[in-house]
């Protein structure tokens, strides 16, 4: 059977009423029906004792020696009862003792300690029934104490000891419910004392972790020191308030840039108005660090001003980095750190406006870097990257304060010069001196690390475009500068040039022209021309294959006209490549005739063409495809081509020496040669420009300058072709100074292969 906690209890109460009420029936019973004897009472006070013991045993809170002391008590008295000679008073004495000790140290229900108080008094009662004199003292005057039976002395005695009882137990239980009542206030307030310690425990963790702190502020003392409520005021600033108060207070760790900012703050709050501001501070470590200070005036109740400031201060300073990186990727060229596209065209804008403003001119510079796309292609984009770096910083030394230097993307550079003069001569003077200094500065030999590279030696060309107030768009003046930009390097590059509105038409037409010029190559508009190579008895060894394209409606464009565009856009490879095929389909045919047999053919390879990694690779497939020999196939390359990269150059002439591909060096003279590099390129043959050839005989440098190339030819086992031989004066001369193969309208000009062939192939 299944007994919740207080059963015990319960039938302790239960059988202590079970008790008094036999008790009192028992009373009743001997007083009425058989009356008492004098010892009758001793042994209803032992039995009591015992049935005490008992409801002891049952209660929670009993222990085992006040257990034995009660039976033990109990059994005294049953002893003085029947041993003593005169026994009624002592073995009472003895229970009520009994009682009185259990009642004080189990804190018994009030009933039992009533039942020990009237138990005593009727005790005294019976003692005053023998001793009449004593009931004079007990009782309260007016009682009646003597009769002809000691028990109504027992219940006088009995009602005046309730009564006392009651009252008593009144007493006590109000004051056990007033010490109760105490020490549960006691407890509560402990544990809102710990609850109210933990919080303020989580509180600190919180705005240490935060980066937080709670101050206040006096106005009223005279150092305005802040008093640190919370949080993490040293950990943040690295002070104490001692050494902030040696600092001369909180406005002397404030940056000095941002030190206004708390001084225009403070009328508001005087005036009752919260703040919050961003500023920040120089740590006691010397670092830089945001904070975001929340301040809320407090009035002094008396006089209604401003008495107090309490601030609540964030760390900012991991936010505002964050905010840093986002604008500077959002604003800034991530390479050069330069301002990107976007944060120029708000510079330009703002340029505009202040033009329109103060109606002075200002200028846009587009500086573009020759021959970057050269420099990627041979020593690769980290050579490029590497370059930008440096040509940007050297360009932000070359302009003045307050001028703009962004990157417009890829190698463009855009230089934005704010307030020139009002003049319009003057202000382009300017600019132009601003434009000659970058070339300058740009041109200086640059230092590029990796791969053993060493020096490099680029130039730029520069467009300007002059504009004041709003008369042109961001796009107009951005257009205008790309115009005079290709004006520059059409004009021979490492210049600089003004846009002007003859600029604006060659620009339309380069652009329309590039258009044309990608549909030439899909619809097949180019055609090869052949100009014959003769040796010194004027037979024909071969041909110099030269790219013509015969426009739709346009006619015949020069080469001169469309090469640089190719070259620049990229396409010159794709063409470079058609050209190839074209003139191996040649060789092959003419591998089968007789007279065509022995006849060579030279192609000129362009520096981006051949700085392809797969060129080499595509110029075997071409031979597979088509079936042209080798040996028969003669590839001509530039000065500057052969001697930048020297490495790579070498590697890929190798490459084409084994398969038997005969290699000669272009426009030789023309350049910077290098007899070093020279040795160690696998070539065959040296072409001497036309420009040498023009004014020989007559021209003693130039002559001099021919007698010297072939010379050197000949000491390195090379062969020499004369271009542009023109006179019989030109080839007697070249014919008497060694050089064995000429071309030039001598001869004839460049034909058309049907006429070619007509000529000399039958």
């Amino acid at each position: 059977m299944n007994l919740d906690a207080g059963w015990k209890t319960r039938l302790a109460q239960n059988t202590s009423r079970a008790v008094l009420c036999s008790a009192a029936i028992y009373l009743f019973y001997k007083h009425i029906v058989q009356g008492w004897s004098p010892f009758s009472i001793t042994y209803v006070v032992a039995g009591f004792a015992l049935l005490l013991a008992a409801i002891l045993w049952l209660a929670p809170q009993s222990r085992f020696l006040p257990l034995l002391l009660i039976v033990g008590l109990g059994a005294i008295g049953i002893y003085s009862q029947t041993l003593v000679v005169v026994p009624a008073l002592a073995p009472a004495m003895v229970l009520v003792a009994a009682l009185a000790i259990a009642t004080l140290y189990y804190r018994l229900w009030s009933v039992i300690m009533l039942g020990a108080i009237a138990a005593a008094y009727a005790t005294l009662g019976y003692f005053a029934h023998r001793h009449p004199q004593a009931g004079q003292v007990f009782l309260p005057p007016g009682v009646a104490t003597l009769s002809e039976y000691w028990l109504n002395s027992g219940v006088a005695f009995f009602v005046v000891g309730l009564i006392l009882a009651v009252a008593l137990s009144y007493v006590i239980n109000a004051l056990e419910r007033a010490i109760a009542d105490r020490d549960r206030l006691l407890k509560k307030s402990e544990e809102q004392k710990q609850q109210l310690a933990q919080r303020e425990q989580l509180l600190q963790l919180f705005t240490q972790l935060a980066s937080d702190y709670v101050y206040q502020v006096d106005l009223t003392q005279p150092n305005l020191l802040p008093e640190i409520y919370a949080g993490a005021f040293e950990r943040t600033t690295g002070y104490t308030r001692e050494t902030l108060e040696q600092k001369g207070g909180w406005l002397n760790v404030v940056h000095p840039a941002d030190r206004a900012i708390l001084e225009q703050n403070l009328p508001r709050l005087l005036a009752g108005e919260s703040v919050t501001s961003e500023y920040r501070i120089i740590t006691a470590q010397g670092k830089t660090r945001w904070l975001r200070d929340q301040v809320q005036p407090v009035r002094d109740p008396a006089t209604g001003a401003v008495a107090k400031l309490l601030g609540a201060v964030t760390d900012i300073t991991e936010q505002k980095n964050t905010e840093a990186q986002l604008e500077n990727l959002a604003f800034y060229d991530p390479l050069t750190s330069l301002p990107n596209r976007r944060l120029l065209l708000d510079r330009l804008e703002q340029a505009i406006a202040l033009s329109a403003r103060t109606g002075q001119h200002a200028a846009l510079l587009l500086v573009d870097l020759d021959h970057f796309k050269d420099l990627n292609d041979t020593r690769g984009y980290e050579a490029g990257d590497e370059l930008l770096v440096l040509q940007a910083r050297r360009l932000v030394r070359c302009v003045r304060p307050g001028d703009t230097v962004a990157r417009l993307g890829g190698d463009d550079f855009i230089v934005v010069l704010g307030e020139l003069d009002a003049d319009a001569q003057i202000a382009a003077d300017t600019a132009a001196e601003i434009a000659r200094t970058i070339l300058n500065t740009l041109s200086l030999p640059v230092a590029l690390t990796g791969r053993g590279l060493g020096d490099y030696e680029g130039t730029c060309s520069i467009g300007i475009a002059l504009f004041r107030g709003s008369e042109s768009s961001v796009e107009e003046i951005l257009r205008r500068a790309e115009v005079a930009m290709y004006q520059a390097k059409s004009d021979g590059r490492n210049l600089y040039r003004f846009y002007d509105v003859q600029m604006q038409r060659l620009l339309a037409e380069r652009i329309a022209l590039l258009e044309d010029l990608r549909r030439a190559l899909a619809e097949k508009q180019f055609r090869l021309f052949l100009q014959p190579q003769f040796d010194s008895q004027q037979r024909v060894i071969g041909a110099e294959a030269l790219l013509r394209w015969l426009h739709p409606t346009r006619g015949w464009i020069s080469p001169l006209q469309f090469i640089p565009i190719a070259e620049h856009s990229g396409l010159i490879v794709e063409i470079g490549n058609w050209v190839l095929e074209e003139a191996c389909h040649i060789l092959r045919r003419w591998q089968d005739g007789p007279a065509t047999a022995r006849l060579t053919l030279a192609v000129n390879v362009s520096a981006r063409q051949f700085r392809q990694e797969s060129f080499v690779g595509r110029l075997k497939q071409i031979l597979q495809t088509t079936g042209a020999r080798p040996e028969m196939l003669k590839l001509e390359l530039t000065e500057s081509l052969a001697l930048e990269n020297i490495e790579d150059t070498v590697a890929k002439m190798q490459e084409l020496h084994e398969l038997g591909i005969g290699l000669a060096l272009d426009d030789f003279g023309t350049g910077h040669s290098s007899l070093s590099y020279l040795r160690r390129l696998p070539l065959h043959e040296l072409k001497i420009d036309q420009v040498f050839v023009r004014d020989i005989p007559t021209d003693p440098n130039d002559t001099v300058l021919v007698q010297t190339i072939i010379g050197m030819a000949q000491n390195l086992r090379l062969a020499t072709t004369a271009e542009g031989v023109e006179t019989a004066e030109q080839l007697e001369f070249l014919k008497n100074n060694g050089c064995m193969f000429y071309q030039g309208f001598l001869f004839s000009p460049p034909l058309p292969q049907e006429e070619f062939e007509q000529r000399f192939a039958a």
